[in-house]
C-alpha cells in the first residue's frame, strides 16, 4: 500500500505540475498501510512520512490523491 500511494503522489505531481496534499482511502487501505509501517506509532507520523494528509471515507474503493485547500493542517485525523 505504501508504494502504491507513493506512486500515486509521484504520478499526480508529474501529470498536474503540483504535489497533492491529501490521499483519500478507506479504513481497510489505512490498516494495510499501517501494517507496512510497524515502527510508526501514531497517525501524525504516517502523515509526515507520506507528505500528504489522509482522509478516510468508507465509499473510497481505491486510494486517490488530490490537491485541496483547507485552513488547518491534518484535515482528518481518524
Amino acid at each position: 500500500m505504501l508504494s502504491h500511494i507513493v506512486n500515486l503522489v509521484q504520478n499526480y505531481e508529474v501529470d498536474h505540475g503540483l504535489r497533492p496534499n491529501v490521499v483519500y482511502m478507506n479504513e481497510t487501505h489505512y490498516s494495510y498501510l499501517r501494517e507496512e509501517l510497524p515502527g510508526v506509532r501514531d497517525h501524525h507520523e504516517v502523515v509526515r512520512i507520506l507528505g500528504v494528509d489522509i482522509a478516510l471515507a468508507d465509499d473510497v474503493l481505491h486510494p486517490q490523491v488530490a490537491t485541496v485547500r483547507f485552513a488547518a493542517e491534518n484535515i482528518l485525523v481518524s
